[in-house]
């Protein structure tokens, strides 16, 4: 009796284990982690568990236009074509609110044309034009003619959407920017249209560059806030990174906590890099830092506590973007899980970040 109990016992046992395997196989063989729960929110009568619903994620490439007098075919277009495949839309750089509310245009039907039939949704970049923030942000008359112009320009061109970029605002436009875009976002929802605005970092930022970016109230008025997690050294800085690692890292952190969570941020990721002579540093592309470190025989070292590449020749300090760099930040950005990537800009990359972004962040 106690052996066929404990032959009983044992069968059961194994019996056990064997559901339990079974189960480990059909759900979890997959090489990709398990999904990260998305975080709590009070439950309602629609949404009982309080689950943030996540957006389909997005991949934006920024569009510049080639250098004036050269064909659209240069500059962000090549880039654009071969990995549209990558992405899931672009925002080309080329609308500027004005003064009188009128919104300066250097639009490019080949682009707009060869975007739509890649199957790229488009956010234009609504800038501010040098010398309009009062005028444009601060004047409620001006305001109503902007964003109404906003909304006419979405609708005629049937854009998806648009992306508010008003940079280098002073913290006293800080009101007037929420104004603002609480004035835009509803006319915008109104026709179905995406609010995206693009904003400065928060941490070890100055706060005469940072300080018009109320991320809480902004996030109540858009549908993104877009994180512009780059230039941490700039033009005019000493020589450094444009992102270091762990200031990336926190001002991701920083975003998703004051913005109501992961689905309302997508976050910045450069290109590009600069070599300074001093402090007068000058805007270059991952092939122009390579082309000069081989005509000058310098040597490409990698700073592992910045995940940075960099290089010194004559007088110039060099630092930049490759695809260790931009892995290292795709990892971060996995981490956090957020809505999206955006990407400035395209044409200023190594082309082999692009497998990189597929794998670590796909769209």
């Amino acid at each position: 009796m106690t052996i066929l109990r404990y032959s009983k016992t044992l069968t059961s046992i194994v019996l056990l284990l064997f559901v339990i395997m079974v189960i480990g196989i059909s759900g979890g063989c997959s090489n990709k982690p398990a999904p990260k729960p998305l975080p709590d929110t009070p439950g309602t009568a629609e949404n009982p568990e309080g689950k943030i619903a996540m957006p389909p994620r997005m991949v934006l490439g920024y569009y510049e236009n080639p250098w004036p007098g050269t064909p659209d075919k240069t500059g962000s277009f090549p880039s654009m074509k071969s990995f549209a495949k990558s992405m899931t839309g672009v925002g080309p750089f080329w609308y500027k609110a004005t003064k009188n509310g009128a919104l300066e245009a250097k639009d490019s039907q080949l682009v707009y044309d060869t975007a739509k039939s890649l199957g790229l949704a488009m956010y234009p970049l609504i800038t501010n034009k040098t010398g309009s923030n009062e005028q444009v942000l601060g004047d409620p008359a001006i305001r109503t003619i902007v964003t109404d112009n906003i909304v006419k320009l979405v609708q005629e061109k049937q854009y998806d959407g648009v992306n508010i970029d008003f940079e280098l605002l002073p913290p006293a436009q800080r009101d007037n920017l929420t104004k603002f875009m609480a004035e835009l976002y509803p006319k915008m929802k109104a026709i179905n249209k995406t609010v995206i605005i693009s904003v400065f970092p928060q941490v070890d930022v100055a706060e005469d560059v940072s300080g018009a970016y109320n991320y809480p109230e902004l996030a109540k008025s858009a549908d993104f806030l877009q994180i512009m997690t780059y230039d941490n050294h700039w033009s005019t800085s000493k020589p450094g990174p444009i992102a270091p690692i762990d200031w990336y890292e926190k001002n991701i952190k920083y975003a998703i906590d004051n913005c109501g969570g992961p689905q309302k941020v997508i976050i910045g990721l450069g290109f590009y890099g600069y070599d300074w002579v001093g402090k007068e540093g000058e805007t270059i592309t991952y092939v122009d830092a390579i082309v000069r470190a081989e005509q000058n025989g310098a040597k490409i070292e990698y700073d592992e506590a910045l995940q940075a590449p960099h290089y010194k020749y004559k007088d110039h300090e060099v630092w930049f973007e490759n695809d260790k760099s931009i892995s290292a930040k795709l990892d971060v950005v996995a981490k956090y899980n957020p809505a999206g990537i955006a990407l400035w800009r395209l044409g200023q990359e190594q082309p082999e970040v692009w497998p990189l972004i597929d794998k670590k962040f796909p769209k």
